[in-house]
């Protein structure tokens, strides 16, 4: 199978890239030897997307490989979807994960480069969900994006945008996010929204922030939808209700890690495929670490991607 390997060598602080000899090594372990025109570095935010439509339109690749978190695998996985369906019907995603979130290869136990190498040479796939999501840019114009992580609005989003554009903040990987979650839990008040679910009518809710979740985790130590399904074609919708900055710093921060703050009387999951969700503040939206701000509307797509993986879990 033709393959083009996508590296981000600034994942993980830089790590990524400093550590590339080491994974190309891994990867030529399983694999055999690997031509170094079909190693692609990125050089800038988005790049992968750009590298991996080339990859497929132009080199008649059909497996292509992330070197990085899923950062970069959503980069990569936005060059190969157009028009809500991917551009090749038979293509195979892969993540090494060499970034600070690498939640493919969590959710696949594939946590070490060796086994994520050997995922891909065994030809295994899992298939995974696609949503669309349309929003308004940090630009001010709409923006759509493809997502397979989460969608998140509101406190969550805004925590997520603060710690990566704080340039001494996102030095610190994923205690930035420790950080701003404190931070933004003793500083963030409720906004109230509208929101349709699905071809419910709408209804108008104070909350503190709304989350969209394809797989159970998100991130270093985020257990935000334990038990989520990737591939079922559902959301995991959760609603984190209106509540004070110090209810919300103590009931709700403390219990993300094991997913017990779902038990919270003021937090509700259930499944959906669409969704839209504004106000009349500015509200921040985030898609797998991208987008803006509201209006945002987010649906689940109708097909799968294949991801190569072992796991079964």
């Amino acid at each position: 199978m033709k393959t083009r390997i996508i590296v981000n060598p600034m994942a993980n602080k830089g790590r990524c890239g400093k550590r590339w000899p080491q994974i190309r090594a891994e990867l030529e372990k399983h694999l055999g030897p690997i031509d170094d025109d079909d190693i692609a570095m990125t050089r800038a935010p988005n790049h992968a997307t750009k590298l991996a439509r080339e990859a497929v339109d132009a080199a008649g690749c059909r497996r292509l490989i992330s070197v990085g978190g899923d950062g970069t695998f959503s980069e990569m996985m936005n060059g190969v979807i157009a028009d809500d369906r991917p551009i090749a019907s038979d293509l195979v995603l892969a993540q090494l994960p060499g970034g600070t979130s690498n939640e493919l290869s969590r959710s696949f136990g594939q946590l070490s480069f060796g086994e994520a190498s050997k995922a891909i040479a065994m030809g295994h796939t899992r298939d995974i969900d696609v949503f669309r999501a349309d929003a308004k840019g940090y630009a001010g114009g709409q923006v759509t994006r493809y997502g397979f992580v989460l969608a998140i609005v509101g406190a969550a989003a805004t925590i997520s945008w603060r710690a990566q554009r704080v340039p001494l903040l996102k030095r610190l990987g994923p205690l930035s996010y420790v950080l701003m979650t404190a931070f933004t839990s003793l500083t963030y008040s409720p906004r109230r929204y509208r929101v349709r679910i699905d071809d419910e009518a709408e209804q108008n809710l104070p909350m503190w922030s709304l989350m969209l979740c394809s797989f159970d985790g998100a991130g270093e130590g985020l257990m935000l939808a334990p038990g989520a399904d990737p591939s079922d074609r559902k959301l995991d919708l959760i609603m984190v209700g209106e509540m004070g900055r110090w209810e919300s710093l103590t009931k709700i921060v403390p219990n993300i890690g094991d997913g017990s703050y779902l038990a919270h009387p003021k937090v509700s999951r259930r499944h959906a495929t669409r969704i839209t969700i504004d106000s009349d503040r500015m509200v921040r939206a985030d898609v797998d670490g991208e987008i803006g701000q509201l209006p945002m509307s987010v649906t689940v797509l109708p097909f799968h991607l294949k991801v190569a993986a072992v796991s079964r879990t």
